[in-house]
């Protein structure tokens, strides 16, 4: 995000007398303002870009919400199916909203066009669209249709668990026929209503819910301002840290002052879901790089595997950069030049002139969760000047 710092210097000028009398000194208030987001058609499934554009203290929500009106007459009354999607998707570059993602879904759902469905869904889980179980729902609904049964199975387990009741349309619902002659489906019925009151999957179900859905490649960025960080990316509370592994070591010495914040879920599978948070050193400034961990799960919360992908673990450490592919996750290492000796000056005030590349890894997830990494011993070293 884009940062505009004004200057306004105040000054005070007192008379000078016969006796001389000095000056009095200038104050220089520093004001930071943070400049609009805008967005385009391509940010529309951005979590990061559309939690930033809807931190902008100016909207137009009359004018964003007179075209999702639009476009549900289109959709339901009218039929009209190519009009709704203009209508939608116009609505949204105005102000994103959880009801109109959620609308575009079904829309595109009706289209059979599965995989633009569930981004439309995810993004209305991200803002918190209600009910959740509906959302739940129609994601079963969709992976039944691509016949991915299992994972579907596992979201009308969801589904339920999150408060979904209709069960007469559950077996009944035409979408939903793959998986009704899958092995798992009863499974997951029984599941999802033992798991009705159990507070503790619905707890996991509320955690994993928060982390944003992206579209993929991604490359993370270990140096950014908490002011982007923060509007883009949600505290994460020290009461979820049975999730979150360095969370139960900070728990009886807190001000140490680590924070920690969701960041992005870049794939799930019938077994697993992995899910990357941010850990940043709050008393060791602005400069000092954020860590990113990637965690696998299992479908019911359940660690299988976790590692710092990108950032510094100290200053004096290698900097980790990582790519995340639709396949793998490229994690390059580089040694840091200073501009003065750090051994006399430290790091602080102290800049980066130069990257050297000492090394790349790619880390791939098995089918049960567990990381595979491969060093590349053919790594020919890139040196990037600042």
């Amino acid at each position: 995000m884009n940062l505009i710092k004004t200057f306004a210097i105040l000054s005070v000028l007192m008379v000078v007398t016969s006796c001389g009398e000095p000056v009095a000194p200038i104050h220089e208030t520093i004001v930071e303002k943070l400049l609009p987001v805008t967005i385009t058609k391509a940010d529309l499934f951005s979590g990061t870009k559309i939690l930033s554009f809807l931190n902008n203290e100016e909207k137009e929500i009359q004018e964003s919400n007179s075209l999702f009106l639009k476009g549900l007459d289109s959709f339901r009354n009218k039929k009209d199916l190519d009009s709704a999607e203009i209508y939608f998707t116009a609505s949204l570059l105005k102000v994103p909203t959880a009801q109109t993602y959620y609308e575009l879904g079904n829309l595109n759902m009706s289209e059979e066009k599965y995989d633009e469905a569930l981004l439309a869904f995810n993004m209305a889980e991200q803002l918190n669209y209600e009910p959740f179980s509906k959302i739940l729902y129609n994601k079963a609904c969709i992976y039944s249709l691509q016949e991915k049964n299992e994972k579907s199975s596992q979201y009308i387990q969801y589904a339920i668990q999150a408060g979904y009741s209709n069960l007469d349309h559950l077996q009944n619902d035409s979408d939903l026929d793959n998986v009704r002659d899958h092995w798992s489906f009863d499974n997951a019925v029984k599941k999802g209503l033992k798991g009705v009151s159990n507070a503790e999957n619905l707890y996991w179900l509320q955690f994993k819910k928060q982390f944003l859905q992206v579209q993929l490649p991604v490359e993370l960025k270990t140096r950014i301002s908490y002011g982007e960080l923060s509007t883009s990316n949600k505290m994460i509370s020290y009461d979820y840290e049975k999730y979150i592994a360095e969370m139960r070591d900070e728990m009886f010495s807190r001000d140490v002052g680590k924070t920690f914040f969701y960041h992005i879920a870049p794939y799930e599978t019938e077994d697993y879901v992995a899910l990357i948070y941010i850990i940043r050193e709050e008393y060791m400034g602005e400069s000092y790089p954020l860590l990113y961990r990637m965690a696998t799960f299992t479908h019911d919360g359940t660690l299988i595997d976790k590692k710092v992908i990108a950032g510094q673990k100290n200053m004096d450490a290698p900097l980790m950069k990582a790519t995340i592919s639709a396949t793998e996750v490229l994690i390059s290492s580089y040694d840091l030049k200073y501009e003065k000796d750090v051994d006399q000056h430290g790091y602080y005030d102290n800049p980066i002139i130069s990257e050297t590349k000492t090394s790349e890894t790619t880390l791939t997830i098995l089918k049960n969760g567990k990381f595979e990494l491969s060093v590349n011993e053919e790594l020919v070293s890139e040196v990037i000047e600042e």
